[in-house]
């Protein structure tokens, strides 16, 4: 295919991208997403824990279409473009959503491709982190839980 992803963990020589993302900044990011906004103080930091700062360079690709879903990542600043061919479609995420993330909680393959539109920096939380945190924190799972009955409007139906 020929396009290369290229991240930089934190600490790999290029600046980071917002000074000072502590453990209680990775928490805000995290909780902004809509699935864990219900969590607890306690799950975020253990999620925060996990999260490592990435950045992507542009234009990079984050993750092709139908790889694997090893991890899913917040977008602290910049644009990523998630774009599908089998479903000709195309939409722009930007700080404060995540990416990836239903692929790795289904354990399905990815059903766009994620390539930075400008230089992008994200927290990154792998797969296997996230189902630790899930395995040990049943007040999370229910908090998820929810999030998709809510999706699914369960709650007028009993």
């Amino acid at each position: 295919m020929g396009d290369e992803i290229r991240y930089f963990p934190a600490g790999s020589g290029r600046t980071q991208g917002p000074p000072g993302l502590s453990m209680l900044r990775k928490a805000e990011f995290i909780r902004g997403v809509e699935i864990f906004s219900q969590a607890t103080v306690e799950e975020l930091y253990r999620l925060a824990d996990f999260a490592r700062v990435v950045e992507f360079a542009s234009p990079g690709v984050i993750f092709g279409e139908n790889d694997l879903g090893d991890s899913f990542y917040v977008l602290v600043e910049g644009s990523v473009e998630l774009a599908s061919e089998a479903k000709k479609t195309r939409e722009v995420a930007g700080a404060g959503e995540a990416i990836g993330l239903y692929s790795v909680l289904t354990r399905e393959r990815r059903c766009a491709t994620a390539t930075a539109l400008e230089p992008t920096t994200a927290l990154a939380i792998a797969a296997e982190d996230l189902y630790t945190v899930l395995s040990n924190n049943a007040e999370i799972l229910v908090s998820i839980f929810k999030h998709f009955a809510k999706k699914l409007d369960m709650g007028a139906r009993g």
